[in-house]
């Protein structure tokens, strides 16, 4: 009798142990597939997903616990659309933005270039939240786009506000314009955000145009010239302040 009891015993803390084993895999398994993202999408979509070019993230876009999902679909090199999907009381997902922007990545958090990991005795006030914008958790999306000689890149800063997509400000990363007759031109473009004022932050734009050898690539000799354009933080977005060239220009 004693024996059984033994036996007993054993087998509910084996199975006990087994389910305290399974849990993760099990809650692991309520994350959406892609086919549920993608039917989620289409079913709401104006452009919905009509290739496997389709990539998705569960993230934190705003303040409350439940994730989002951020989703892009590439329809060719030039073509795509991005998705942003807030998840409902049963656990499926809505569409609540949709834009024309063809993402070669998801990576958002790439506008905020202070952003460093460092050992732990160096930022003892190190925290993996993201850094907030003028209170806002903004998000970067790269749109590469273009045409017959043309192939453009341009970057969009945007956050959500009460369930609504609202873009901050745009601007171009990089162009190339191939012009019939044998001219070639490139521009680049760059960005960064100064913190100085929390409130109303600062951001600077420069871009940089330059005629290449339509045959090399290589920049030509005098043939460059460069711009820059600084926004101010106002309601939500940023707005152009004066344009400006550097000095020298």
């Amino acid at each position: 009798m004693r024996n059984s009891r033994l036996l007993l015993t054993l087998t509910v803390g084996l199975a006990v142990s087994s389910l305290v084993l399974t849990a993760p895999s099990s809650l692991a398994s309520r994350e959406p597939t892609k086919t549920q993202v993608m039917d989620w999408i289409n079913k709401q979509a104006k452009n919905p997903v009509v290739s496997d070019y389709f990539d998705f993230q569960l993230v934190n876009l705003d303040d409350d616990p439940e994730l989002e999902i951020v989703a892009k679909h590439n329809g060719s090199v030039h073509i795509g659309n991005f998705y942003v999907l807030d998840q409902k009381p049963d656990r499926t997902y809505a569409l609540i933005a949709e834009e024309e922007w063809n993402p070669p990545r998801l990576q958002l958090d790439h506008w905020d270039y202070t952003r460093e990991v460092n050992h732990s005795e160096i930022d003892k006030d190190d925290d993996a939240e993201l850094r907030l914008l003028a209170e806002k958790r903004v998000f970067e999306t790269v749109h590469h786009t273009g045409g017959s000689g043309i192939c453009i890149y341009e970057v969009n800063l945007w956050y959500l506000d009460k369930g609504r997509l609202v873009k901050a400000w745009e601007g171009l990363l990089r162009e190339t314009v191939s012009i019939p007759g044998g001219q070639l031109f490139r521009t680049v473009g760059s960005y960064q955000i100064l913190h100085d004022d929390t409130e109303k932050p600062l951001l600077y734009h420069w871009q940089t145009q330059q005629e290449l050898n339509p045959d090399t690539g290589e920049p030509l000799p005098g043939k460059l010239d460069t711009s820059l354009q600084m926004y101010r933080w106002e309601n939500g977005v940023f707005v152009p302040l004066n344009v400006e060239k550097p000095s020298g220009q």
